[in-house]
């Protein structure tokens, strides 16, 4: 299974990679062909031109190669955190510049929260998005309180069993829209 992690969030210091990557590992553990596609790397500027449009000028680069490598995945892994009681801007931007590209494709979620309630309220938005895209919102994994559960990088064990599980039934997901 060709998976894609979307790491939404371009916050210095962040807390949000450190689950991102440990979703990264357990999927290739799993034998997984994974793409990694951090925002903090791109440079992606607000939404302007698009994907689909015709008669509009090329899109940057960075989205060129991420509207690439949403074709090619079999799953879409979304992690971010919750801003504000939603999902970080930057994420929903580079969202925006695809459509077609998501036709029909599993997307997965993994949300995180300093806080005890795992960024709910942004995986409630980004399903929502999801859907409306064309995508067929899948398994999720909220994950509280990411300083505590990830230190020195590492989940504890609490949350390496549950990364483990959000894999098992990702795989689960694909196979069965597929």
């Amino acid at each position: 299974m060709k998976t894609l992690i979307v790491l939404g969030t371009t916050r210095d210091g962040r807390n949000t990679v450190k689950p991102a990557k440990a979703v990264l590992e357990e999927f290739e553990e799993q034998g997984h062909e994974t793409t990694f596609f951090d925002l903090k790397e791109k440079e992606i500027p607000m939404l302007g031109n698009r994907t689909y449009v015709d008669d509009e000028d090329p899109v940057p680069e960075d989205i060129e190669e991420f509207a690439d490598e949403v074709e090619e995945a079999d799953l879409i892994v979304l992690v971010a955190p919750e801003y504000n009681h939603s999902v970080p801007g930057a994420l929903k931007n580079t969202l925006d510049y695809l459509f077609p590209e998501y036709n029909g494709k599993a997307f997965s979620y993994v949300t995180v929260s300093a806080g005890g309630f795992g960024g709910i309220r942004a995986l409630d938005h980004l399903q929502d998005i999801t859907l409306g895209l064309g995508g067929h919102p899948g398994p999720n994994l909220p994950i509280s309180n990411v300083s505590t559960n990830f230190e020195d990088e590492q989940p504890t064990e609490e949350y390496q069993e549950k990364i483990k599980n959000f894999v098992g039934k990702t795989e689960n997901f694909v196979e069965k829209i597929n």
